[in-house]
């Protein structure tokens, strides 16, 4: 039976480039996110490619909703092999150190750790009762190095990054494997938007690059994490 991948946080970037290459590699691709428009934008996109493609809306913030959808896509394809969770807070939503506070980062945990574990729970026991499986993280490289202008944003990333170190070293055991990609750059790519304001000399990728380092982590399923990009020009 074909395999399906499921990407969390579909979007024109990471998500989409994920998408291309895992569909290239013969999956079908369950692409969830908030916007049915976009979505629905970016399926016809992979149609066009000859990629299996469907798109299921939910929000990661609604634990109910992210289970629901992840069930419809496992039923609709009939299995969901592998898990990548990528979504990206608005940059309006990012503190600096001495400007956190409780709620602002509560949100960030919600967003990135909270949503990912909702995720991993709900298709975590198909893949212990196959004994075969892949979850990826995508993430930023203030996981581990923190910088300022991020802050609240980087104390999440951290949080995540250990939770797939975790199920790494936990889920060998049963054959499935758990990696995370911290970026260290500004991702860009054909559809995506120019640097604009974002400063002078910032380090930049091509989410195919990512894409193609989520397919060698699956593949490979060694190593647990890999940083991408320049992190000492984000220092």
């Amino acid at each position: 039976m074909k395999k399906t991948i499921a990407i969390i946080g579909a979007g024109p970037g990471v998500g989409f480039a994920v998408a291309e290459k895992f569909g290239n590699e013969g999956y079908n691709v369950a692409l969830l996110a908030r916007n049915i428009e976009k979505l629905n934008t970016l399926k016809e996109k992979l149609l066009k490619k000859g990629i299996q493609a469907a798109a299921f809306q939910t929000d990661i913030l609604n634990r109910e909703s992210l289970t629901r959808a992840l069930e419809e896509a496992a039923a609709y394809y009939g299995s969901i092999d592998v898990l990548e969770f990528s979504p990206s807070p608005t940059w309006e939503s990012l503190r600096t150190p001495r400007n956190i506070d409780v709620e602002n980062e509560q949100f960030h945990l919600d967003f990135q750790v909270l949503a990912a574990i909702a995720a991993v729970r709900a298709v975590l026991p198909k893949m212990l009762e196959r004994k075969e499986g892949s979850i990826l993280f995508t993430t930023a490289s203030s996981a581990q190095r923190p910088v300022s202008l991020t802050g609240s944003f980087g104390v999440a990333a951290g949080a995540l990054l250990n939770y797939a170190r975790l199920l790494h070293a936990d889920l060998a055991q049963d054959s499935i494997y758990a990696g995370i990609i911290s970026i260290g750059a500004l991702v860009v790519g054909e559809d995506l938007p120019a640097k604009g304001d974002f400063p002078e000399g910032m380090p930049t990728i091509k989410a195919s690059e990512v894409a193609d380092a989520h397919w060698k982590l699956h593949e490979q399923r060694v190593t647990v994490e890999l940083i991408l990009g320049d992190v000492e020009a984000l220092s």
